[in-house]
């Protein structure tokens, strides 16, 4: 039966009704690998920022290896920000994010060039997000970037619910 048809009795069926009572139909799904540059992963804020300026985002827990986030249809960038127990950011040094970016898939896909340290792009990318796609290997493996790419990060103000430290 397709939503918005009639059952006997009046009622309705309301699997895409349901999904606007929370104010976003969620259209899709955006996951991928985490890893962090030292001996283990602390835990992370993961967050997807649409080009509107709309954030979701997850916890991850101390040593995840992995992340999901369902979001609404959009662009998104991907980035993570690292907290709780024995992480803090260095006394003069911009605070530590890490994210998407061709750094990331230079790395997944080509494993060569990485251990001869060919990986040198470190451009954000987007995910695009349509229907009820689920957009694999978002890797947050690039904590290397560059002042310019960081800085895109740092400019987003995150919502005060998404990072606790």
């Amino acid at each position: 039966m397709n939503s918005g048809t009639r059952w006997r009795g009046g009622r309705f069926v309301f699997a895409a009704a349901l999904a606007s009572l929370s104010g976003t139909a969620l259209a899709g799904t955006i996951t991928g690998g985490l890893a962090f540059p030292g001996e283990t992963i602390p835990a992370l804020t993961v967050v997807a920022v649409e080009q509107g300026g709309k954030q979701f985002s997850v916890q991850t827990k101390a040593g995840q290896r992995s992340y999901r986030l369902d979001v609404p249809k959009g662009t998104y960038i991907v980035f993570a920000v690292p907290h709780g127990e024995g992480v803090s950011d260095e006394p003069g040094q911009p605070p530590l994010r890490g994210a998407y970016s061709k750094f990331s898939t230079c790395v997944m896909n080509t494993p060569d060039k990485a251990e001869k340290g060919e990986c040198t792009e470190h451009d954000l990318l987007t995910v695009e997000v349509v229907g009820k796609d689920v957009h694999k290997r978002v890797d947050v493996y690039d904590w290397y970037l560059p002042d310019a790419e960081k800085g895109k990060l740092l400019a987003i103000q995150l919502d005060g619910k998404a990072v606790r430290r």
